[in-house]
């Protein structure tokens, strides 16, 4: 039986996998766009691969929390997720 900590470690494997096919369409995408919006593409990309390294380590901690620091880790690594989010959307806002 699935325990609250393994389910929510699960949803946060799978949002990753989602993020990381996303990332890797933009990136494809970025290709595409002229030289001058480039370079603010790219920048804007970066700070998702920062974005999404910090929601790997969070992840990673997770797996690694013991049951009395599960909590405020998954607290944490909530913060991240969102974080990411928020700097995804306003992405696939400036560059729509």
């Amino acid at each position: 039986m699935l325990t609250q900590r393994d389910e929510y470690i699960a949803k946060m494997k799978a949002q990753l996998d989602e993020w990381n096919a996303s990332i890797s369409a933009l990136e494809e995408k970025g290709q595409e766009i002229k030289e001058e919006a480039r370079v603010k593409y790219e920048e804007h990309l970066s700070a998702l691969h920062v974005k999404r390294a910090e929601g790997e380590k969070k992840l990673a901690e997770m797996q690694a929390a013991s049951e009395n620091t599960w909590e405020q880790v998954k607290l944490e690594t909530d913060n991240v997720w969102e974080a990411f989010k928020d700097s995804y959307q306003a992405f696939l806002a400036h560059f729509k």
